[in-house]
């Protein structure tokens, strides 16, 4: 059966019989637009429409169909990274843990309980974490048929306020919106919230 792996974790935790705890460090930490170029989402105002920083990068066991391994069965389905060691990688989805060997590839429940299920592993980026340097652009509301945003630059959880600005735009001019490099193009927008597309991140 066709699998395809691509992993790039590191070791994050050992729990239950995981062994080999000596050699744990933390996941890998990637730069990070969020939400994502191309995604649309909607926020509040006082909330960030876009972010840039860095972020965990975390892997996900994705299982495309039902499957069985003796009398457990294995839903299709998500399944979310929780630890990992120097011989496999455990994943859960509510109570079911699923662990993959390293130097078989295969999916098993426990020790000898396991199959040659296909499977695919993909990584994703958490958001991004307040304690490295972050930027963020800020809705702050609708006047009539001016937007204002700001924008804030944090380190360590801490503003600088010399690296803050507030900004305004006409929609009548254009529907997308930009600062720094970043690019949102507004979809609906009101004076409590506002629905977007991100066309771009911050320029490094």
């Amino acid at each position: 059966m066709k699998r395809t792996l691509t992993i790039s974790v590191a070791i994050l935790a050992c729990v239950g019989t995981f062994q080999g705890c000596a050699n744990r460090k933390p996941l890998p930490v990637e730069p990070v637009t969020f939400p994502s170029v191309g995604a649309t989402a909607t926020r509040n105002v006082g909330e960030a429409l876009i972010s840039h920083g860095f972020a965990k990068l975390v892997p996900k066991l994705i299982i495309a169909q039902d499957e069985q391994i003796g009398e457990v069965a294995i839903p299709k389905g998500t399944y979310k990274f929780e630890a990992e060691n120097s011989d496999r990688i455990k994943f859960v989805a509510g109570t079911l843990e699923l662990y993959l060997y390293k130097d078989k590839k295969n999916i098993c429940i426990g020790k000898g309980k396991c199959s040659d299920m296909p499977y695919s592993i993909e990584n994703s980026m958490g958001a991004p974490m307040s304690n490295h340097f972050q930027q963020t652009l800020i809705y702050n509301g609708k006047i009539g048929n001016r937007i204002t945003l700001g924008y804030r630059e944090f380190s360590g959880d801490v503003a600088r306020p010399a690296f803050s600005n507030e900004v305004s735009y006409d929609l009548s001019e254009s529907a997308i919106l930009g600062y720094k490099g970043a690019r949102v193009e507004v979809v609906k927008a009101t004076n409590t919230e506002i629905t977007y597309k991100i066309l771009s991140g911050f320029l490094p």
